[in-house]
Formats: structure tokens, C-alpha cells, sequence
């Protein structure tokens, strides 16, 4: 009896050492290196134009952009519906937000478009003069990037928000 209290003791231990190591519901896939190396150099473009007012990075709209990344087929198309939205108030001076899949932005909704692959080469391109007018860089106060890594390709969604113009 005293030997199957103890097998029984240490049976126990080890099921709760293993459920220690057992994650818990679906893991987020890390972000890639260019992804990580575009986010920092963009956050930087922003803070240069916010001098002591750094942005903010939230997950506002991180679930939508990530299921929208999630629509990009394996040869790098999305219909174009399904790559963005905002809200946009007082024609530009009021406070706005948006998100978008870095892609062409003169495409139609019904259009299926190509999602721009996050490259070296290429990472400057999609600052965020690419998103708002030079102008408008200093009301960015708040973004996200989220990113997708499919066949050692990094696609990318960037969500911005402006704060309201003053007068």
C-alpha cells in the first residue's frame, strides 16, 4: 500500500511537471527580423516629426490586420477589399485611423492586387509619408505592425492613427 501511495505520489508530480511545460491556446507567430528591423526604423521616421512626444504602439485593430494578412495567398495576392479600413473625419483635419496591407494603393475594392514583400531593399520605400502626407506625419500618435512570414516572404499591415488637427 505504502508503495503505491508513492508511485501514485510521484505519478502526480510529474503530470503537473509537464502541464507546467504544455502552452496554453495558439502562439503568435514571431515577428520576423526584417519585420522587426522595419518597425524600428519606422517608428523612428514618426518620432523625428513628434520631437518629445514619442508614438504609441497599440493592438487597436491587430486581430483585423492579422486575419487580413492571414487572406494572402501563397503567390502573394489578396483582393484589395480585404487589405484595409479606416475612418476618417473632417476631411483630413479631424481625428482618423486606417490600416492597410503594404500593397499598390490605387487598387479597386473588387481588384486582387499584389502585397508587397518586406525586403532590404525595398524597406525605406514604405515609411510613413507612403500612408499620410508629410504634412499630416506630426498628428501620427498611435500605430501597429503586424506581419506575416510565408515562404521566407514578410508581408506587413500598419495601422496609424491621427490625432485631431489644431486649429
Amino acid at each position: 500500500m505504502k508503495k503505491t501511495r508513492r508511485f501514485v505520489a510521484l505519478l502526480l508530480a510529474a503530470v503537473l511537471a509537464l502541464a507546467l511545460f504544455t502552452a496554453c491556446g495558439a502562439a503568435e507567430q514571431p515577428q520576423s527580423a526584417i519585420g522587426k528591423v522595419y518597425e524600428d526604423w519606422f517608428v523612428e521616421q514618426i518620432n523625428s516629426k513628434r520631437p518629445g512626444k514619442p508614438v504609441q504602439k497599440v493592438d487597436v485593430k491587430h486581430s483585423e490586420m492579422r486575419t487580413a494578412l492571414a487572406k494572402i495567398s501563397e503567390d502573394g495576392k489578396f483582393k484589395a477589399r480585404d487589405g484595409g479600413d479606416h475612418e476618417a473625419n473632417g476631411c483630413g483635419f479631424g481625428e482618423s485611423w486606417y490600416w492597410m496591407i503594404l500593397s499598390d494603393r490605387d487598387a479597386s475594392a473588387d481588384k486582387t492586387v499584389d502585397a508587397v514583400v518586406l525586403t532590404p531593399e525595398n524597406l525605406t520605400q514604405y515609411g510613413p509619408a507612403y500612408f499620410v502626407d508629410k504634412k499630416q506625419l506630426s498628428r501620427i500618435d498611435e500605430y501597429d505592425i503586424v506581419t506575416r512570414v510565408m515562404d521566407d516572404k514578410t508581408y506587413v499591415a500598419v495601422y496609424l492613427h491621427l490625432e485631431e488637427a489644431k486649429s
